[in-house]
């Protein structure tokens, strides 16, 4: 569940929490015979301290700066695919972090680019693409949010009908700023213990975030 700086969440434990775009070295838009994969292969060392550089694109850049992140596409299909690799927006909404729908754009997706964008994959090939991240001298500070997809899309049959598309995506969460990056804190505010309408037992925690960056919350129980 992630969240951004100063709300507030209400986190049922005993179960680590879901999000909701895939990413990270096991990403993957499945099928019944496989699927496009996604993952990141290099991490700065300068976010190498945050657990989430491993999974996605984070960072805190000053305005002007040109970042380059490396990742590997891959096609563990039994046929050749065709796929389009793109950035798009994304919000949080509710403790979700959410893609949104086709290439909706924001201002992060618009200085976001990848290279290449259009990729044929062999049957269990893989390909590295690059991402680029350019941050225009006048970005005002704070913290965007977007997606960089990887989208397999059916053909159309001569009659028309539904295409199916599939994606996979990695985050991305980029702080605006000059000095150093905003410090990412917490404070858990309650623990209540719930059962549910089955007799399933439960804790809540409210969770306050007041640090200046978006949180993934996750957590474990032990009694």
């Amino acid at each position: 569940m992630t969240r951004r700086a100063g709300s507030f969440v209400a986190a049922v434990l005993l179960a680590l929490l879901t999000l909701c775009v895939p990413a990270g070295a096991s990403a993957q838009a499945a099928g019944e015979s496989g699927g496009i994969g996604l993952r990141l292969v290099n991490i700065p060392v300068s976010v190498a301290q945050d657990p989430r550089a491993r999974l996605y694109i984070t960072d805190h850049l000053a305005p002007g700066t040109t970042i380059h992140r490396s990742m590997e596409v891959s096609n563990t299909t039994a046929g050749a695919a065709s796929v389009a690799v793109y950035a798009a927006a994304a919000s949080i909404v509710d403790g979700s972090f959410l893609g949104a729908g086709g290439s909706t754009a924001n201002e992060l997706s618009t200085w976001t680019s990848v290279t290449p964008s259009s990729i044929r994959i062999p049957a269990g090939g893989k390909i590295l693409a690059t991402v680029t991240i350019a941050v225009p001298e006048d970005a005002p500070p704070g913290e965007q949010y977007g997606v960089v997809w990887a989208e397999a899309r059916t053909p159309p049959t001569d009659a028309g009908g539904v295409v199916q598309v599939n994606r996979v995506g990695i985050r991305l969460y980029l702080s605006i700023g000059s000095g150093g990056a905003p410090a990412a804190n917490f404070t858990i505010d309650s623990l209540t213990a719930h059962r549910s309408p089955s007799g399933t037992p439960s804790i809540v925690a409210q969770v306050h975030n007041t640090g200046g960056r978006a949180l993934d919350m996750g957590g474990t129980l032990s009694l």
